[in-house]
């Protein structure tokens, strides 16, 4: 009996053990300060998510504590005290029409508590706003069709493996693995991929959409305030999944448009002796098969990111290094230094990628130390 006794007691301080570890393992997830956290909702996608998050998570909190509660109350209620016999038995039960019957009710109800905001949330996800203010004719200042100002602003994004473009149809913009949207305005994104499934998510925004291919998706976002914000493939999708980022910037309007114009330039033309050497090296070594830069004749290809603008972009490996300073603004040095690294040791960096071996055979040549140097001098000139 006494063995009985301490198997209990040690069962009960294991059970509440185990349980205040999880409860801190839970408390430990819950930070409002990290990168792509989902409790800082900074759109009004995300917001609704997240009240919806917060409904499930208090009514399963409901569950856990009824559920546990009564298991504890069982627990100690029953237990075998120093002084019963060995044969001493609580009454026995055997089934209670009420208890069933309510317990089946309340599980209906909790359901019904869960699944009514969720399909209010689906069905707002899933519907494009109708809001004038969005439209292109009401807060863009540059030349656009009859057509496009009665729309809303759209971005095609393409996912390969392992990296993000992102194509302004209306804008004439092509980039790559940087998402640029303005301030408070509804955006309508068409979700395609080109090879495997992928999951478009930018957390702080918007939450998780399939890319899959040979379907046409789409999803719509907008953005309450300015900001840098950091996304990434939530779907895996290769060896590389987990370096699959992108970062999305959000500015006025003012901004915005002063970027549009920005990118709609080419390329600038190659004057210094040593630029102009990195760039008939970007010729020479085959960069040119895989890469587009408006303004140089020779590179037109279109496996790789466009890199017509590469070196006005807070991010290098599909948002993998960071390019910018303690400030935020873009770090040339450090920009230098990540260019450099990528080009020499990208394989070291995101495994699997395609420089110097695509799936169609093409090796790029061997480059030196030197080489590297005169295309990162080339490719920063690309602003």
């Amino acid at each position: 009996m006494m063995l009985v006794s301490t198997l209990k007691r040690c069962f009960v301080r294991a059970f509440l053990a185990g349980l205040s570890f999880f409860l801190l393992l839970c408390v430990s997830g819950c930070s409002f300060k990290t990168k792509q956290s989902s409790l800082d909702p900074k759109g009004p996608i995300a917001l609704a998510q997240y009240d919806l998050f917060m409904v499930t998570v208090w009514v399963t909190l409901f569950i856990f504590v009824t559920v546990g509660g009564a298991l504890l109350w069982v627990v100690w209620r029953f237990r075998q005290r120093p002084d019963d016999d060995d044969d001493h038995m609580p009454n026995q039960s055997h089934g209670n029409p009420l208890v069933e019957v309510g317990l089946i009710v309340a599980s209906i109800l909790l359901l019904v508590i869960i699944a009514v905001p969720t399909l209010r949330v689906l069905v707002y996800t899933f519907e494009l706003p109708e809001d004038e203010g969005s439209k292109l004719g009401q807060w863009y200042q540059g030349p656009l069709t009859e057509e496009d100002a009665e729309t809303i602003l759209t971005v095609n994004v393409m996912g390969y493996q392992w990296w993000w473009a992102f194509e302004y149809p209306q804008l004439g913009i092509t980039t790559a693995n940087e998402l640029v949207i303005p301030e408070g305005k509804v955006v309508k994104l068409n979700l395609r991929s080109a090879d495997v499934i992928h999951s478009f998510w930018l957390p702080k925004i918007a939450g998780k959409v399939d890319l899959i291919p040979g379907r046409a998706n789409w999803m719509w976002i907008k953005a309450d305030e300015p900001g840098h914000y950091y996304g990434q493939c939530a779907e895996f999708c290769g060896s590389a999944h987990a370096y699959m980022l992108f970062r999305s910037d959000v500015l006025s309007h003012r901004d915005f448009e002063a970027w549009v114009e920005y990118q709609k330039k080419d390329a600038p033309e190659a004057l210094e002796v040593s630029v102009a050497a990195g760039e008939r090296l970007f010729a020479e070594k085959t960069c040119i098969q895989c890469h587009t830069i408006r303004g140089n004749q020779y590179a037109m290809g279109i496996k790789g990111p466009d890199l017509t603008h590469v070196a006005s972009r807070k991010s290098l490996a599909a948002g993998i290094m960071d390019n910018r300073g303690v400030d935020g603004r873009i770090d040339r040095l450090k920009q230098r230094e990540n260019l450099f690294e990528w080009i020499k040791n990208s394989q070291h960096i995101k495994p699997g990628n395609l420089m110097y071996h695509d799936d169609a055979g093409l090796k790029t040549v061997p480059l030196s130390d030197d080489d590297v140097h005169k295309i990162v001098a080339y490719l920063q000139t690309l602003n």
